[in-house]
């Protein structure tokens, strides 16, 4: 679909552009505008004006721990002082398609991009739904965003090495990997300082 902007006088035709899904579906914007400000306060709305978001987008810091279940003890030691920030793309069809997510804090690097059990796409976007059917129009933006969120911390659990591969599901509905988060803690705290053993006295 097309919008014209004006008459061009030196080609002699009417110059074309890209008619937005912000005009097509006003209302949808606005619910996206008061779910994701509701769900991430840190986040921020990348009117399709911004340079590089044709079609608009977010951009900010997610939530630690959004779910509806009791949060781990260790959750902030695993994570740190790092949050997760990322770069939410909407598609010229949303609602129809989902937007897509990047991760640019903590940013997985070119190999983790090329390993399905990291569950992140070549070119860095994040692998939320598992399905072709995963993503209903209907459904909100803060669904995949806590996905989001939860896919961070089974980064995290990937780079301590509890886990060999991110669940089909995410942590977001799954609890099986919520046990693990103390048991990356324990597994840091249990490894040995190379440099305290490698000074250790071990003179007869």
């Amino acid at each position: 679909m097309t919008r014209a902007t004006g008459p061009d006088h030196d080609a002699g035709t009417t110059a074309l552009s890209p008619m937005l899904w912000t005009e097509c579906e006003p209302a949808r914007l606005a619910r996206d505008q008061d779910e994701v400000l509701a769900f991430a306060p840190l986040l921020e709305f990348q009117s399709p004006a911004d340079d590089g978001l044709t079609h608009g987008g977010w951009i900010g810091v997610l939530p630690r721990w959004p779910f509806e279940r009791p949060r781990p003890e260790a959750l902030d030691e695993l994570l740190g002082n790092q949050e997760l920030r990322v770069l939410v793309v909407y598609s010229a069809a949303h609602p129809m398609v989902p937007p897509t997510i990047y991760s640019i804090d903590p940013e997985p690097s070119i190999w983790e991009q090329t390993q399905s059990a990291w569950h992140v796409a070549p070119g860095g976007s994040l692998c939320l739904l598992q399905s072709d059917g995963g993503w209903q129009p209907e459904a909100s933006l803060t669904e995949l965003l806590a996905k989001a969120s939860g896919w961070r911390i089974e980064y995290a659990l990937m780079k301590a090495g509890v886990i060999d591969a991110m669940s089909v599901n995410g942590i977001v509905s799954d609890p099986s990997h919520d046990h693990l988060i103390d048991r990356a803690i324990q597994r840091v705290a249990e490894t040995p300082d190379p440099d305290e053993v490698g000074g250790a006295d071990v003179s007869p």
